[in-house]
């Protein structure tokens, strides 16, 4: 005999309460989804819940150097020397026209 929608529920209670199952809630913006979205698929349709638990277990495996190694943001924003000036040219035009600058203000020019 089949079980009721009722019985179903309270049997995977007792299975969550059993296996200590906690319900985490993240917010992701679209880029991240769409990635998860492509991770699952090019992993033959595994659930993005599946996908995020192995991937967690993958870097939880890691060794320190690993896992930092891997986290860390691969971009490096370098600046050219005509771009730190002009921002310097800026903000000095900024600060001079302040009406609320002090004579004790300091402005010092960036390192070449």
């Amino acid at each position: 005999m089949a079980l009721t929608p009722k019985q179903r529920n309270e049997n995977a209670e007792k299975k969550r309460l059993k296996f200590d199952e906690k319900a985490l809630r993240h917010r992701v913006r679209p880029g991240i989804h769409q990635a998860m979205e492509r991770i699952s698929e090019r992993a033959k349709g595994m659930p993005i819940n599946e996908v995020l638990q192995t991937a967690i277990l993958k870097m939880d495996a890691m060794s320190d150097d690993e896992l930092l190694k891997f986290l860390k943001m691969r971009h490096e924003i370098l600046l050219s020397d005509d771009v730190v000036q002009a921002f310097y040219d800026a903000s000095v035009r900024s600060i001079a026209s302040d009406p609320d600058q002090d004579a004790d203000d300091q402005i010092q020019r960036p390192a070449a």
